[in-house]
């Protein structure tokens, strides 16, 4: 059936009992996010599930509200709750390689790090005096006396027997370094043994005399070697009595100023670590000793084992962390170890250089990423599914994982928090299908719509979105055709006029530039001519191309015919999307028929332009006209379809109802009406199903047809499943409304062919015979010569080569 639809059906109209009765201000403003509750109750479950991988990934368009839902729930779930622990990395005295983490309530860290730091600091100002002090040098001198009266009288008992055999103990210089020595003394004198045999050639030794002075030397160099271990082990006995006299002197202030950093820490969790530091700091006294000199690296630490590395300081965080990192590097999700180079070029590192990254300042709380984002940066992600799967960080630098030179090894750090991926619905279908982990760490999905029910409670809560806006960015209030006009463009937005956008970011944008139009225009509240106004001057400010386009069309470069008829050609409609603008343009399809067994040519497929939609289509309409006449005899024809001037890339299949018209005009030789433009997509049956774009498709071959001047008769043949979508600028419902543009509605391709040929498509009888003078009653009679001229020169051939 062919409908012309009547001009309310062109445009959506905001019933004005859906409007507040004076203006906006008596819209309640909005709360939190409107009318999305399937993403709401996911996002609600997601965050209050307390078993493993009930992380949440968050899909939806962007601007529908799923940053502002998110928010507003982490925010109120974190007030509710106590704060985290903080953590700190600590010296590992038994390891130093891998520093060890410590978990201390809220604020107690800060207390560690303070508490160790005064310690640190009253020890090195102090202990140097309490160890030079003449009362503690006494006792010390007290405890290692035998053992030094030991050492003496058996250096002496020694030196006596050298002396008593005619020898002499002396220090003999031996380069840097001096040796003690046993030589014989001949004429009291000190004489090396190497000169003996000279003096008993002088004749001043004789040999018994000389072989004496050699055993003798023999005996007291073994007796040297017992003695200097001795004196070795008694001098060890002296250092090891005086770290112990030490200890036993010190321990009990160590210990003491240990438990007030004990009580000013309140946490019991750090009692392990100041043991051994207590035990540390008298094993480690000589660090204390160390004078400041220039031999000393100008960023050395003598001090750094008693340090405390705060890495997560919660002291300051009301409820738990909320964490919404827009920049997740490797570094900057996972922490890192940061290195520094001394004055040599060397690269040092030590655990106070453990930097943490969002995963462990969440902790405890939520972190919030975007899934463009981690995808993108290397090794975040793979990094990201272990730290979920195992509920913990390890803290590596990158360079170390690139490398695989780790100097430090910290310790892994357990993780409770949750997660909240940011992305769109392929990303997610992706991730799902082909990630055998993804199901197990983000199990629930929030997927928010971007479309709403066209209702009036809907109606209200767009109001109150804009509402909220307008008190936060102190704009101008909406009127009531304001109102009216901004709920039409929500619609429009929509691309269906039973729904409502949900993409309140581009609606709130819209209400921004409306209330700049009603500043310039010095009024106070903002009108649908200001509405208006803001929508034209998007348009101009986006519709470069779409001007260029239409300026080749308007000066012939580009051939679009809008009066007359012609066989085989007609106009169909294509909807170019540029993401900042959309609008629609005619273009010419022509078919043309000969002889030949290739059925349909495609003719943007073959010069690789097709997508593969498009490619579809055409299989399909081949499929409708093998079924529609080919049933008694084979389809024999070789036709070829084509979008004149079209030199980029197309796809959908919006256009094989078109292309069928053409196809069907070409073999009927009917002409096709140029002021008539075509979309639609078609079954095998015949069908004519909805398309895309509807809107930008009839305005824009609208405004080809305003431009060569309106006759009256021009309009566009739309899918009838695509009434329901229509909300046409004022411009072309004027016209409609005025009868100077149509807009018919139709159902099947005969339909749509009586209105381009004037004629009706036919109907076949009990034996086939299609209703004679109709278009398809033509187009068989075609087909038929066809396939008889076909077999008349198949026979031809046959014949000539029987003769050769």
């Amino acid at each position: 059936m062919i409908r012309k639809l009547r001009a309310k059906e062109l445009v959506w109209r905001c019933p004005k009992s859906w409007l507040p009765r004076k203006d906006s201000t008596a819209v309640k403003p909005a709360s939190t996010i409107v009318a999305q509750d399937r993403a709401v109750e996911a996002i609600a479950f997601g965050l209050a599930m307390r078993g493993i991988g009930f992380n949440v990934f968050v899909t939806g368009l962007s601007g529908t509200g799923r940053l502002t839902t998110i928010k507003s729930f982490v925010e109120r779930l974190a007030e509710s709750d106590e704060k985290p622990d903080d953590i700190c990395f600590v010296f590992n005295f038994r390891k130093p390689e891998e520093p060890c983490a410590i978990f201390l309530e809220a604020g107690a860290g800060g207390r560690l790090k303070e508490g160790m730091d005064d310690l640190v600091e009253e020890l090195s100002e102090n202990l140097p005096a309490i160890l030079s002090d003449r009362e503690f040098r006494s006792r010390l001198e007290r405890a290692v006396e035998p053992l030094q009266r030991q050492e003496r009288e058996l250096i002496e008992t020694f030196e006596k027997e050298v002396t008593e055999s005619g020898f002499v103990l002396v220090q003999v210089q031996a380069g840097m370094v001096t040796r003690p020595e046993i030589l014989p003394v001949v004429k009291e004198e000190p004489t090396p043994l190497e000169k003996l045999s000279e003096l008993e050639k002088e004749g001043e030794l004789g040999a018994e005399e000389i072989e004496n002075l050699r055993e003798n030397h023999g005996r007291l160099t073994e007796t040297f070697r017992d003695v200097f271990q001795e004196v070795s082990e008694i001098r060890r006995m002296v250092q090891q009595r005086v770290e112990d006299v030490r200890k036993k002197l010190l321990q009990p202030a160590f210990e003491e100023a240990v438990d007030r950093i004990r009580k000013t820490v309140g946490d019991e969790r750090v009692d392990p670590y100041l043991d051994q530091v207590a035990v540390d700091l008298a094993e480690n006294l000589g660090l204390f000793m160390i004078s400041e000199d220039d031999s000393q690296p100008a960023e050395a630490d003598h001090f750094l084992r008693w340090r405390v590395n705060l890495v997560v300081d919660n002291a300051d965080v009301s409820g738990r962390p909320v964490v919404m990192e827009t920049e997740p590097t490797y570094t900057n999700l996972f922490g890192t170890i940061e290195r520094t180079l001394t004055q040599s070029g060397e690269a040092t590192t030590s655990f106070m250089r453990v930097r943490a990254g969002s995963l462990l300042r969440a902790n405890g709380g939520f972190l919030v990423l975007n899934a463009d984002d981690v995808l993108m940066e290397p090794r975040v992600w793979p990094g990201l599914k272990r730290a979920l799967k195992f509920r913990r960080v390890q803290i590596q630098s990158l360079e170390s994982l690139v490398l695989g030179a780790a100097v430090l090894k910290p310790e892994p750090v357990p993780i409770k928090v949750k997660v909240v991926i940011i992305g769109s619905r392929s990303i997610y279908d992706l991730l799902y299908r082909y990630d055998s982990d993804f199901s197990k760490i983000f199990k629930v999905l929030a997927d928010f719509d971007n479309v709403l029910k066209a209702t009036r409670s809907h109606a209200r809560d767009l109001l109150s979105v804009l509402r909220r806006v307008t008190l936060e960015e102190d704009l101008h209030n909406l009127d009531r055709s304001g109102m009216a006009a901004m709920l039409e463009k929500a619609v429009r937005i929509g691309g269906w006029r039973r729904r409502f956008s949900s993409r309140f970011s581009d609606l709130s944008d819209l209400l921004r530039e409306s209330s700049y139009q009603a500043e310039l225009d010095g009024r106070e509240l903002i009108s649908g001519d200001h509405v208006a106004a803001a929508c034209a001057a998007r348009r101009r400010r986006h519709s470069l191309s779409e001007d260029r386009s239409h300026d080749l069309i308007s000066e012939g470069v580009i051939r679009v015919e809008t009066t007359g008829a012609v066989v085989g050609q007609v106009n169909g409609l294509a909807v170019y999307d540029l993401g900042h603008h959309r609008f629609g343009k005619p273009s010419r399809i022509t078919a043309r028929v000969g002889l030949g067994r290739e059925g349909v040519i495609n003719v943007e497929r073959q010069a690789g332009l097709s997508g593969p939609s498009y490619d579809k289509g055409v299989s399909i309409l081949t499929g409708f006209l093998r079924g529609t006449f080919a049933d008694r005899s084979p389809l024999t024809m070789s036709c070829s379809v084509t979008f004149e001037q079209s030199y980029g890339g197309i796809d959908g299949d919006s256009a094989s109802s078109t292309e069928i018209y053409a196809i069907l005009s070409a073999l009927s030789g009917m002409p096709l009406r140029q002021d008539v433009a075509v979309t639609g997509s078609v079954d095998q049956y015949g069908n004519v199903q909805a398309i895309g774009g509807v809107n930008e498709k009839i305005e824009g071959f609208f405004r080809v047809c305003s431009t060569s001047g309106l006759t009256g008769d021009q309009g566009v043949m739309i899918p009838a499943a695509n009434v329901g979508d229509l909300h046409l600028s004022e411009e072309v419902a004027a016209a409609a409304k005025d009868g100077r543009f149509h807009i018919w509605a139709v159902d099947s391709v005969e339909d749509g062919i009586k209105l381009l040929t004037g004629k009706p498509a036919g109907a076949q009888d009990d034996e086939g015979r299609w209703t004679k003078g109709s278009v398809f009653a033509v187009c068989q009679e075609r087909l038929d010569e066809m396939v008889g001229l076909m077999r008349k020169a198949a026979k031809g051939e046959a014949k000539n080569d029987d003769e050769n």
